[in-house]
């Protein structure tokens, strides 16, 4: 029997062991990166499922069972994904208003001017509501301190968001000068309030026409006051 002891040879084997090796490290590497992408999925089929339910019902009102039912996983599953429902609604808000922010600023550029960034970022805000019906039920009906106050959070990030706006377009002299955080709180609550009315009127379509009424009733009138008083301050 022919023995192979050449360093030609010794090459060859610790290749073969170093490829072999390597194959058992890319099959446990893809198989852990399936293991990750399984467990989003169903992270996020949770999620969607008590989005619905909370919409639904309310958050009180809806047992982690009931998720676990509409998830169709056990009970036993859903709590090694969520330590309870709390997690849950955290990360379903969390979620939500991140990308709710991201609309917001994909519409709109720090070049435009103040008020057109508004404009932008409430047409953004209105398709996001009306796209995910569900989620704008929640905003509305939940307690803003519930949900350990993420709710309350979002509120006031965008009343600073849209006072800072109202202050920008004050400074460059679009429109007069009005305490700004009074401009964001009518603007704001005028948005919720059509948001909430046509939703509980079922009238979803009706969503497009808030930016133009919001529009009409506030930020146009603004401008035309601003005109008008320059316009007396000329003569």
């Amino acid at each position: 029997m022919e023995r192979i002891d050449s360093a030609s040879g010794r090459a060859k084997g610790l290749g073969r062991g170093r490829r072999g090796a390597m194959s058992s490290s890319d099959n446990a590497s893809a198989a852990l990166m399936r293991r990750e992408r399984e467990r989003l999925r169903s992270r996020s089929e949770i999620i969607s499922a008590a989005l619905t339910l909370f919409a639904r019902h309310g958050i009180e009102r809806t047992s982690m069972k009931q998720i676990a039912d509409r998830a169709d996983v056990s009970v036993g599953k859903l709590y090694t994904y969520f330590r309870g429902k709390e997690e849950i609604v955290r990360e379903l808000l969390r979620d939500s208003f991140k990308e709710l922010e991201r609309r917001g600023k994909d519409a709109c550029s720090e070049a435009d001017a103040p008020l057109e960034q508004l404009r932008s970022r409430l047409e953004a805000a209105i398709a996001h509501f009306r796209d995910h019906i569900d989620f704008l039920m929640i905003y509305h009906n939940e307690n803003p301190m519930s949900c350990e106050g993420v709710i309350r959070q979002q509120i006031e990030e965008n009343m600073e968001m849209i006072a800072d706006l109202f202050s920008r377009a004050i400074d460059d002299g679009d429109i007069p000068p009005e305490d700004p955080h009074v401009l964001a709180a009518a603007f704001i609550g005028s948005v919720h309030e059509l948001l909430h009315t046509f939703a509980e009127r079922g009238k979803k379509e009706a969503f497009d026409e808030i930016p133009a009424i919001i529009d009409r009733l506030i930020i146009k009138p603004l401008e035309m006051r601003q005109e008008k008083d320059a316009g007396m301050e000329g003569r």
